[in-house]
């Protein structure tokens, strides 16, 4: 992951399961290409707690500033300053 561009930082606890990025500014990561990354890896993609810029598009859809990635949400985003934080479904199998 520290390879992909746009990832700042890495942290991972194979202990909890869980992997915690920090984007630069401006990135145009998507969670799609994060999960296949993570997939080829050998992993298993579970859900995910998401802030990122843009805008609720409807009540289970948040689309991306930037990469206009259209995300599928658990339940409804929360505001968090000028972002909005959001849990993401695990993908489906």
């Amino acid at each position: 992951m520290q390879k992909v561009d746009g990832v700042e930082t890495v942290r991972v606890s194979l202990k909890d399961g869980l992997t915690i990025l920090d984007l630069k500014p401006g990135n145009s990561v998507t969670l799609a290409n994060l999960r296949q990354i993570i997939k080829n890896n050998g992993f298993v993609s579970k859900e995910a707690t998401v802030d990122a810029s843009g805008r609720p598009d409807s009540s289970d859809t948040f689309v991306v500033s930037g990469t206009n990635e259209r995300i599928a949400i658990a339940r409804p985003p929360q505001s968090v300053g000028a972002d909005w934080r959001l849990s993401v479904t695990a993908p489906k199998r």
